[in-house]
């Protein structure tokens, strides 16, 4: 695919794998400041562009050997994936959203309803 997509939909029935010849998550303070940064100053109107992510669809030879997933390829649909390139971006997004949910988790439910919906709202 070669258009814009938005972070949820990058996710919707996809599951990723970083395939063996590809560097562990490297990013430093440096890079995490320069990602947060981008956030903070996101006029509320625009997006954020996180930069090219390169996929590459999985062949049945390779994802039938994972077994903690292969059930969600078979039963359910689940597209397997390759990360080929933005392996840091995705990570970083996914720990970001991670640290996020449970953020949520520790506000009591009867606190600020409308917060939480906000952020939810955001994220989706």
């Amino acid at each position: 695919m070669n258009e814009l997509e938005p972070l949820k939909s990058i996710f919707k029935d996809r599951i990723f794998k970083i395939p063996d010849y590809q560097r562990g998550y490297a990013w430093t303070t440096r890079q995490l400041k320069d990602f947060w940064e981008d956030l903070v100053n996101l006029p509320t109107d625009r997006y954020h562009y996180t930069g090219l992510l390169s996929l590459k669809k999985v062949d049945k030879n390779i994802w039938s050997s994972w077994n903690d997933e292969r059930w969600l390829i078979e039963d359910r649909g689940f597209k397997p994936f390759h990360i080929v390139d933005g392996q840091q971006r995705l990570t970083t997004f996914v720990v970001f959203i991670q640290a996020i949910s449970e953020q949520l988790k520790a506000i009591p439910e009867n606190k600020d309803k409308r917060m939480k919906k906000s952020i939810l709202v955001l994220l989706v």
